[in-house]
């Protein structure tokens, strides 16, 4: 009796060992027919099949399972023009939180490397939707929020990269859009603030970046010149003081940044269209002549009417022709 229990016991282990090893078999079956679908671009029959594969006890810790649901999400995300310029997205969060499941299974080296290449796209994405943010919808916080994930994003690649390049080149973007908005519009104070402290952040990694200097010189400038348009339109008798003193302080910002640009590139054409302006409204006769004469002989349009707003063409491929 004894010895046929023990029999029957061996046997039901060796059926339960049977039907785990099966059922694993089929499991690893409907994996390789994901990664089959996978290759023949039919992203959204691979992900239907790999969700359960995901949800079984014998796969559900298996890292390259995830890794491969993060890259058929990815790959989804990339198919969806509505969703590849958004600041938020289910497509591309899946595909992050894939991947942060596979890291937290320790996977092997390849699927290390996969991972990274990965988050790499991710963040080039982000950077993208940071510069769309700016250009197109005028929302800075966003593309703030965008510019920040893709440097966070880009660090699980390459932990010791330097993003100073990269920063001056976004904030660049960044303060000559919105100070074209300002310049067109000096009523846009919020535009204003945003090119000033985006110019400001350039200025402080590169303070000869003559893009930053000019464009930010500009701008003082400019609202130097609101300042003496409000004293010609009769602005109160007891303000005067007040105003002529604030639009002084101004051209001579303008003045110090304008000069940068002009000492690093002499023949800058609109640098010395701009000191020819700003001399005039600091009565520097001397200087103001001096640049009348540079401006003349260089052919750069100055005019002979009161001071008047500039403008930095961002789109101007030759800095040194004037507009």
């Amino acid at each position: 009796m004894r010895y046929r229990l023990n029999k029957i016991f061996r046997n039901s282990l060796l059926s339960l060992a049977w039907l785990i090893s099966a059922v694993a078999l089929g499991q690893e079956e409907r994996y390789l027919r994901v990664r089959e679908l996978f290759q023949k671009n039919q992203y959204d029959s691979a992900l239907v099949l790999l969700d359960s594969v995901i949800l079984h006890p014998q796969t559900k810790n298996d890292p390259e399972v995830w890794t491969t649901r993060a890259f058929i999400y990815y790959k989804i995300y990339l198919r969806n023009n509505s969703e590849k310029f958004k600041r938020n997205s289910a497509l591309r969060d899946s595909t992050v939180s894939s991947l942060k499941v596979s890291e937290s299974l320790k996977p092997d080296s390849t699927n290390r490397e996969n991972n990274k290449r990965l988050y790499k796209e991710i963040s080039k994405s982000y950077h993208k939707i940071a510069k769309v943010l700016v250009e197109d919808s005028l929302n800075y916080e966003k593309s703030q929020e965008a510019f920040g994930l893709y440097k966070f994003y880009y660090k699980k690649v390459d932990p010791g990269f330097d993003f100073k390049e990269r920063e001056i080149e976004y904030y660049k973007a960044v303060g000559s859009f919105f100070s074209d908005v300002f310049n067109k519009d000096n009523k846009n104070t919020k535009a204003g603030d945003i090119a000033k402290v985006a110019l400001l952040k350039v200025l402080e990694m590169n303070p000869n970046d003559v893009h930053a200097n000019l464009n930010l010189g500009l701008m003082y400038y400019n609202q130097a010149v609101v300042l003496v348009q409000s004293l010609e339109a009769g602005e109160d008798f007891a303000q005067i003081d007040i105003i002529q003193d604030n639009m002084i302080k101004l051209a001579k910002q303008s003045l110090h940044l304008i000069n940068t640009v002009y000492t690093l590139e002499p023949e800058n054409h609109k640098a010395m269209q701009a000191l020819f302006y700003i001399y005039r409204m600091l009565n520097d006769i001397p200087k103001h002549e001096e640049f009348k004469v540079k401006c003349r002989e260089r052919g750069i349009d100055i005019g002979e009417k009161k001071s008047e707003p500039l403008k930095e063409n961002s789109e101007n491929k030759d800095p040194n022709q004037p507009k």
